[in-house]
């Protein structure tokens, strides 16, 4: 995917979208567990609370995404971030809970071997947090 051209037909035929124009780039150190959290944490911030899906779907992802980076999380707990993300989609009044709903899936499923990962107590980035403390 790393050669795929930044346009709209490009980006839809991968199932993503171009959005307002923001761009993250991230290293192969970067926890997608701590990613999705923080989207979330941004999203969850930034709804004005009109409707219920949006209100309510943001912030049970940011607590279950918290909760899982913590270290609590549970196996069914990987299912759950994306149903409930998916169960977002189409059913807000604005584009915000497509917008947070679209990454979290797409998370959830590039990167379900992180979560596993973190239900293990392994985490890419704490591992890369304690190599820089080391040096």
């Amino acid at each position: 995917m790393l050669d795929t051209p930044v346009d709209y037909e490009a980006l839809g035929k991968l199932g993503s979208i171009m959005g307002s124009g923001g761009m993250v780039v991230m290293d192969e150190d970067t926890c997608m567990v701590d990613m999705a959290r923080r989207i979330m944490h941004f999203y969850a911030h930034e709804s004005c609370g009109w409707c219920i899906p949006c209100r309510e779907g943001t912030v049970w992802l940011r607590k279950m995404l918290e909760r899982f980076h913590a270290g609590l999380g549970r196996t069914e707990d990987i299912d759950m971030v994306g149903e409930l993300a998916k169960n977002m989609l189409g059913r807000t009044f604005c584009p915000l809970g497509d917008a947070a709903a679209m990454p979290t899936i797409s998370i959830v499923q590039k990167f379900r071997s992180e979560f596993e990962d973190h239900l293990n107590g392994r985490c890419a980035y704490k591992s890369a947090e304690a190599l820089v403390g080391a040096r």
